[in-house]
């Protein structure tokens, strides 16, 4: 597990900071501080992760799988706002083809199968319908573990894409460019936090969401 959420964290800094001046090597070994405020909060929660999971004992069991999934599902990317979703995984074997399967939980109906390579590390949902607001989904590669997370409700996915457009607005009337938008929209959902329906108590942190926008 450990070795995984490192590989995840090498995987989501080394994203976010390219062409900051940070080598994805350097991380490797630290991870690194930079004055890129995405890359900062990248910085906060990957140092969560390590906080909440440390390294386990030499003889503890480990996946004999190369694939580790990376969003959405694991840790606070519980939550999606997007309907069509972006799937991330970090692969340190050999490329080869699998099938991407998506299920809604309580029926366990398969609402996407899709054949995948590997290698490519991501891929964009494409499936006839998008996802229902406010359910729970599986998806898993082949045959590895299923991942777990929930589509915002209606009122929410609502409320935040009309602050995303509000902010578009606003940032295209100070003459932005694309690559500043997307940014902006990225740091908003850094930034956002979705409270459990079940544990009012627990947030969670749209990350997949804050990707897809990069």
């Amino acid at each position: 597990m450990f070795s995984c959420l490192k590989s995840i964290s090498l995987f989501l800094v080394s994203l976010v900071i390219t062409g900051g001046g940070v080598s994805a090597e350097s991380i490797s070994t630290h991870i690194p501080k930079s004055s890129h405020p995405i890359a900062q909060s990248f910085n906060g929660w990957v140092t969560s992760i390590w906080q909440r999971h440390p390294k386990r004992r030499p003889n503890a069991s480990r996946s004999i799988s190369s694939v580790c999934a990376i969003s959405p599902g694991i840790l606070d990317t519980l939550f999606v706002w997007n309907d069509k979703p972006l799937f991330l995984w970090h692969n340190s074997g050999t490329g080869e083809k699998t099938q991407l399967i998506v299920r809604e939980k309580e029926s366990q109906k398969i609402v996407l199968m899709q054949p995948v390579n590997i290698a490519d590390k991501k891929f964009l949902y494409n499936g006839t319908q998008p996802l229902e607001p406010g359910k729970t989904y599986q998806w898993q590669l082949g045959s590895t573990e299923q991942k777990e997370f929930k589509t915002m409700s209606a009122s929410e996915h609502g409320k935040i894409q009309a602050d995303l457009q509000a902010l578009e607005q606003k940032l295209k009337a100070n003459k932005a460019n694309q690559e500043e938008i997307a940014q902006r929209k990225a740091l908003y959902f850094l930034n956002y936090q979705v409270k459990d329906t079940i544990d009012q108590k627990q947030t969670f942190n749209p990350w997949s969401d804050a990707l897809e926008a990069l």
